[in-house]
């Protein structure tokens, strides 16, 4: 009985102990160092022991990271041994490089364990801004000259050791190396060295060029690069917009309250209605506002807007309660400038709408503040092309004289429309309904379309509307240096504007 328990207690004991395989890796991190990228490689062992009681079976190996090389295949470990591989760094670039080495256990779908591989490419890299040179279509009679640069963006040095023009470079093309040394070239890490390159077409063919840089850069010992162009006989350009459907405005009235007045307020009252119906056709969201030439604030505490039930009543109703009592020094000018800045104006107008300033006055402007002071106002508040000033003025430069009308030359309100390259109507006109109902419409349809470039070739201006092309209605103002269109032919709302033209000489299209 005593030897049966001691033969059964040896063999639980050979069942509980199960032999196992114990991987240890080491070391942890393959730290491979800078090594120059293209020449030169670098070797780091990693030991794999077993430390277990039966056999390690490596499956494979697997690296991510690019430019490490390790042999994938598989192998076995007996219990107590160990087995070296090696890991091979081969940079060909210029970067950081870093890598995990997998270790695959047989019939494991993850790995058991890994080691992290950490190395540097060092390497010159070649940098040509532009690669691909386009010069464009310069007219024909013309140049154009393009600086090329070699910039090494790599951390050794760049050696260039030759560049090499296409033997049959068109003779439109030149390059000029300038006072540049004899090749090689050397360029430290960030340097760079320019040249320039001209294109003097001699004719409508197509030109093009190469350039072979041959350098020590490891991933492109040889870049081309290339320069071509071709000229035309016209440089014209084309210019389109788009009528706009709906107006959104915020409008100023700066109306002279002097004793001289009185007529003309009351010509504008009586007009009103022909302005707003005018107005109301194009500008469903408005809001407009009345200021005096001797006070910035709103006459009647009023802003009349779209949605009031009754905008025209609205507007006489200021217009004839302003009174003629105001001083005859007149400050239009500088009591618009004080709504803007510190008055109740600068909290009526809208980021997203147009601001228009109307001036009304039968005298100069005797504020003595410049368009300047005006337009530095306007900078400072909103961007400037939305700010459009118009004036009812005595004429310029002498005044006008229409019995009953009488009036001084508006200079002030003048100059300052003029900047803007807007529009003036005189204070004289006995026909104040006609006026009123063009200025309407000039704020709410466009009619002068101002051209980018500053010499246009005037004979050959054309104008087309939805694509169809219009000889008359429109004539060119070289002081604008605009295509101006006549009131009762401007785009509709909605309508295409293309106008085309040519430049004169060799400038900048």
């Amino acid at each position: 009985m005593l030897l049966f328990a001691f033969l059964l207690s040896c063999n639980d004991h050979i069942i509980n102990e199960v032999k196992q395989p114990e991987i240890i890796v080491a070391p942890a991190t393959l730290d491979f160092g800078h090594l120059l990228s293209g020449h030169e490689t670098r070797t780091r062992t990693v030991t794999i022991a077993n430390g277990g009681t039966a056999d390690l079976v490596i499956e494979r190996l697997e690296i991510s990271g690019d430019n490490y090389i390790v042999d994938p295949d598989g192998f076995t470990v007996e219990a107590g041994n160990y087995y070296q591989i090696e890991v091979i760094y081969n940079p060909i670039t210029f970067e950081h490089n870093e890598g995990y080495l997998d270790i695959y256990l047989e019939g494991d779908e993850q790995p058991s364990e890994g080691v992290w591989l950490d190395g540097h490419g060092d390497a010159p890299v070649l940098n040509v801004t532009p690669v691909e040179l386009d010069f464009g279509a310069p007219l024909l009679g013309c140049d154009t000259t393009t600086e090329i640069q070699f910039q090494n963006d790599g951390n050794v040095d760049l050696v260039i050791d030759d560049v090499t023009l296409m033997a049959n470079i068109p003779a439109d093309i030149t390059i000029d190396f300038g006072s540049l040394p004899a090749f090689p070239w050397t360029l430290a890490p960030s340097a760079r060295l320019a040249f320039f390159a001209n294109y003097a077409p001699l004719d409508q063919q197509n030109d093009l060029t190469t350039m072979d840089i041959a350098s020590n850069d490891p991933l492109t010992p040889l870049l081309r690069a290339t320069a071509e162009g071709a000229a035309v006989l016209s440089n014209e350009q084309i210019q389109s917009w788009i009528q706009k459907n709906e107006v959104i405005v915020d409008i100023i009235w700066i109306i002279d309250n002097s004793g001289s007045m009185n007529t003309f307020q009351n010509l504008l009252g009586m007009n009103m209605d022909v302005f707003m119906q005018m107005f109301l056709n194009y500008s469903p969201d408005f809001r407009m506002a009345f200021i005096t030439t001797d006070d910035p604030s709103f006459q009647s505490g009023m802003i009349v807007e779209s949605g009031s039930p009754d905008p025209v009543g609205e507007a006489v109703h200021i217009i004839d309660n302003i009174g003629i009592w105001g001083s005859g020094m007149e400050k239009g000018l500088s009591m618009f400038q004080e709504c803007l800045e510190f008055g109740e104006c600068g909290n009526m107008i809208r980021r997203d709408a147009t601001l228009v300033a109307i001036f009304l006055s039968d005298e100069p402007d005797h504020s003595g503040i410049t368009t300047t002071d005006i337009v530095s106002v306007i900078d400072s508040i909103r961007p400037p092309a939305t700010f459009v000033p118009y004036a009812i003025i005595g004429d310029i430069p002498q005044g006008c004289n229409t019995h009953p009308h009488w009036a001084q030359a508006g200079w002030g309100y003048y100059d300052l429309v003029q900047h803007y390259a807007s529009q003036w109507w005189s204070i004289c006109d006995n026909d104040w309904g006609n006026q009123l109902e063009e200025l309407a419409q000039n704020i709410s349809v466009q009619t002068v379309f101002n051209l980018d470039s500053e010499d246009p070739h005037v004979d050959t201006i054309r104008v087309w509307v939805n694509g169809q092309t219009q000889t008359a209605g429109w004539v060119y103002d070289p002081i604008l240096n605009a295509v101006v269109f006549d009131m009762d032919e401007a785009p509709e709302p909605g309508d295409t504007i293309d106008i085309g033209y040519s430049t004169w000489g060799c400038g900048e299209e």
